[in-house]
């Protein structure tokens, strides 16, 4: 018997995506070493939370009992990080999740001919895999910060490439839907270069965490992101594509969150409001909009969903910026931004859960 994966990832993704900043409030309030703390908390979601989203996005229809020891993997890592985070129960269940989903994702890439689909496989295994890495780092002395701030490039090259996948044949369709025909598809060189671009920082900020070099080629990659979006002309569709606009919006803090990580580049505390940039809005935005579009298929979301995802994540991105700006109101911000966060994942959940019974 083969089951979708979606319909077991993308509800529990959303479903802890939702839970999660408030355990991370609960130890900023307290204090206390046995509630989830910020390293542990990014970990959660960049590993846990991102990997849901590549199992529900790529493993289609798999047998239920691989299905099932990968989910028992996945759930077993985000209860243990409640209590025993930097354990190595942990890091096992980390490094066995990770190596099994890139087992079974990776060699779907394999066909690939040209060399920009190529990098897919062995970039989503690197992102999967990436606590094996993570705990290489530690031991070599690197810190959990420059670590954690070391994936957010191989994160975003695979949000830059993946978006792009999906946004381009959607655009294909909406613009055919009209009789037109889309200006600028895949674009290929821009797509080399930003490519490029983010694995040459990926690796010289990995080598050199301190320099403000790699924040060069990180820059020109957000400005491109940017032009590739432009180019793309989405605010020519009509109210009716909500979901494009989504991908749209999702993609435009990819390209703003690329641009300020590329200045934070090199400073003593990089800054982490630039990071949440990137996974609030970029993350966050590019994958509930593409969870509602694969999870409701057979009875699409309403484009109130959709504008409800960018709305309330876009002031999710700006209550969290300001949080930083603003240390007085802080812990209220980040409450503010908290809410915002669960109450869209809430929805989406709810909505994928309502969708799956009918």
């Amino acid at each position: 018997m083969k089951v979708q994966a979606h319909q077991l990832f993308f509800p529990a993704a959303a479903l802890y995506a939702a839970i999660a900043p408030w355990f991370l409030l609960a130890y900023l309030a307290s204090g206390k070493p046995q509630v989830v703390s910020s390293a542990v908390h990014a970990r959660g979601l960049l590993f846990g939370y991102v990997g849901a989203l590549i199992a529900g996005y790529l493993l289609g229809r798999t047998r239920l009992p691989m299905l099932m020891l990968l989910f028992s993997l996945w759930l077993a890592g985000r209860l243990l990080e409640l209590s025993h985070a930097d354990t190595l129960p942990a890091s096992l269940l980390y490094a066995l999740f990770g190596l099994l989903l890139a087992a079974l994702v990776t060699p779907k890439f394999r066909a690939a001919k040209k060399w920009r689909n190529r990098v897919a496989g062995p970039l989503i295994a690197l992102v999967t895999c990436y606590p094996l890495l993570d705990q290489a780092l530690r031991i070599h002395g690197i810190t959990p910060r420059i670590a954690i701030q070391g994936v957010i490039l191989p994160l975003a090259l695979l949000l830059f490439f993946m978006g792009g996948r999906i946004i381009t044949p959607a655009l294909a369709v909406a613009y055919a839907a009209r009789g037109e025909r889309l200006p600028q598809r895949v674009q290929p060189a821009i797509e080399g270069m930003t490519i490029t671009l983010l694995l040459l920082a990926s690796a010289t900020y990995l080598l050199a965490p301190q320099s403000r070099w790699p924040g060069i080629p990180v820059v020109v990659a957000g400005t491109l992101v940017l032009l590739r979006l432009y180019r793309w002309k989405l605010f020519a569709l009509n109210w009716r594509s909500a979901d494009i606009w989504a991908l749209g919006a999702g993609y435009c803090w990819l390209g703003l969150g690329l641009l300020a990580v590329g200045c934070d580049a090199g400073r003593p505390v990089a800054g982490w409001t630039s990071l949440h940039v990137i996974t609030i809005g970029a993350l966050g935005t590019l994958s509930c909009t593409v969870m509602l579009r694969l999870g409701c298929k057979r009875r699409p979301a309403a484009a109130g969903w959709y504008c409800a995802i960018y709305l309330l994540l876009a002031l999710a991105v700006t209550g969290r910026v300001l949080a930083d700006w603003m240390p007085g109101a802080r812990e209220m911000l980040l409450a503010f931004t908290a809410t915002l966060w669960s109450l869209n994942f809430v929805a989406v959940g709810w909505l994928l859960t309502v969708r799956a019974g009918h």
